[in-house]
């Protein structure tokens, strides 16, 4: 099978898990919402921000160095993928056990005084024992990225998703009666045994996958290269994930100065992050997928020298995220009311999805800017632009909030993706030959999700009224059918785009 025929089904593939992920995810928020409320979700949304931070430490740099390392390899016709991931693992393993063991020891200080709940001290000494398990199995899968095998690697995630899904009702119904905070806790059992069930299941799948291919000694990049990778995509995610979480401690800190109760700043908390950007990143599963898999194949391109393959390839993708994302945002904005009351059974949500939707495009836009800069060897620059963008991120939510609470915070949002994207795609420009075609990229697509809306919400809503989540997820099948009519009659996509999408890489 050629490579674009893999690059497709891979896509194709990681496409549908994430979007299978997502909708168990978005369905987990609403299972979590409908026990918890607002406020309930708020507090179990920090005590994950902060088990996010300690994850985030365990495995900062491992997947990427096991993915490009693996590639890169595979790439010059060199073996010893073997060796790469066993000392991925082994990293892994040291990472995860050092900072499930911070976790842990801190979990009474950090629930005490960052949550400002000590009930959470429980769930977070549960979580630490899940960082090995998690840090192992991003070196697993970096691999099978690079050696473009994810289906298999997609059927674990997906047995994954299971085993959490039936831990998590089980315990919910035991713990339920005691209050919140042990719901919370039976929760988090559930994502420790499926990241321990996840752990087995790809190792396994590793174990059989690799059993042809020539031993580790064969690989003589040695740590030095795993490092340089490494080091650089560790040090910026890290730090990155250090202001976020100290960004969200924040926020309800904030919230309370301008005015708002402990419970109403939990409130707006939970609804912005627990409730609206997982609607609002959902759309976003085809594009992650994509950046993810662009990151092996750019890295097989840049180690062979093929500029000219590249650049085709950045600008194909660049167009394909920018003609969705337009699309999803202008549908999100039209039929925030539907969504809301079908996955969330009430309004509140509506007047952020709406406030937001036109941030779709940034952040879409960015995710793949992203991977591409990895794919080309320029993590430094992520890097830097991370660290710089979340620095920003503390210093505004620190003097907007206590002042214009969730006016300031939306400002925030705004403000951040805006430079973060300026700053990569900047970057990019540099490292590759790009031409933005303004018209036929931005002012075309515009021009069509508009009269996709207005049909959609004059036509749709009236001939063929659907109640529910029937009726939302109709409206937007329909919008976005009516969407990509309308670019193939404006020429924005053509017949011979759609061949060509196969291989992305050709012009």
């Amino acid at each position: 099978m050629n490579t674009s025929k893999k690059l497709l089904i891979n896509t194709t593939v990681l496409t549908c898990v994430s979007f299978f992920m997502r909708t168990v995810d978005v369905s987990f928020n609403v299972y979590v919402t409908n026990l918890l409320g607002a406020s309930g979700v708020g507090l179990f949304s920090l005590t994950m921000t902060v088990y996010s931070l300690a994850a985030t430490f365990s495995v900062a740099g491992i997947r990427l160095a096991s993915t490009r390392l693996v590639a890169e390899s595979a790439g010059r016709g060199e073996p010893g993928s073997k060796g790469v991931i066993r000392r991925c693992m082994l990293l892994g393993l040291t990472t995860g056990s050092l900072f499930g063991f911070f976790l842990f020891t801190g979990a009474d200080y950090i629930s005490a005084n960052w949550i400002k709940d000590a009930g959470s001290a429980g769930s977070l000494r549960v979580l630490a024992f899940s960082l090995p398990f998690i840090a192992m199995v991003s070196a697993m899968s970096g691999y099978f990225t690079a050696m473009r095998k994810v289906i298999r690697s997609s059927a674990v995630h997906m047995a994954e998703q299971a085993v959490k899904i039936l831990c998590v009702v089980t315990a919910v119904k035991r713990f339920l009666p005691s209050g919140p905070r042990h719901t919370i806790t039976a929760v988090v059992y559930g994502i420790v045994i499926s990241e321990a069930a996840s752990f087995i299941g790809l190792f396994a799948l590793y174990k059989f996958s690799s059993k042809k291919e020539t031993a580790g000694r064969s690989w003589t990049g040695g740590m030095r290269s795993l490092f340089r990778i490494a080091a650089p995509d560790a040090a910026g995610t890290c730090a990155r994930s250090v202001l976020i979480t100290v960004e969200h401690l924040l926020i309800p800190e904030g919230f309370r100065k301008s005015g708002s109760s402990g419970d109403m700043a939990f409130a707006a908390y939970g609804t912005i992050h627990g409730m609206v950007l997982p609607i609002l990143l959902y759309p976003s599963a085809l594009l992650t997928s994509l950046s993810g898999l662009l990151i092996p194949e750019l890295a097989r391109l840049r180690s062979t020298s093929q500029q000219e393959k590249i650049n085709r390839i950045t600008a194909r993708v660049l167009q394909i995220a920018l003609l969705f994302s337009l699309g999803v945002a202008g549908l999100l904005y039209a039929f925030a009311d539907n969504l809301s009351l079908a996955v969330y059974h009430k309004e509140d949500p509506a007047f952020y999805i709406r406030l937001l939707a036109p941030l779709v495009p940034l952040m879409y836009l960015d995710t793949v800017t992203d991977g591409i800069l990895k794919g080309l060897d320029q993590q430094l620059y992520s890097m830097a632009y991370n660290i710089l963008d979340s620095s920003l991120c503390v210093l505004l939510v620190y003097t907007l909030l206590p002042v214009y609470a969730v006016k300031g915070y939306i400002f925030i949002l705004f403000a951040s993706e805006a430079l973060n994207f300026f700053l990569s795609f900047r970057r990019l420009i540099s490292v590759t030959t790009l031409e933005v075609r303004i018209f036929d990229w931005i002012i075309k697509p515009l021009a069509s999700v508009i009269c996709s809306v207005l049909i959609g919400k004059a036509f749709l809503g009236n001939v063929f009224p659907l109640p529910g989540k029937a009726g939302a997820a109709f409206s937007l099948a329909a919008g976005m059918g009516v969407y990509i009519l309308l670019l193939f009659l404006v020429g924005c996509i053509s017949g011979k785009d759609l061949k060509q999408l196969k291989t992305v890489a050709v012009a």
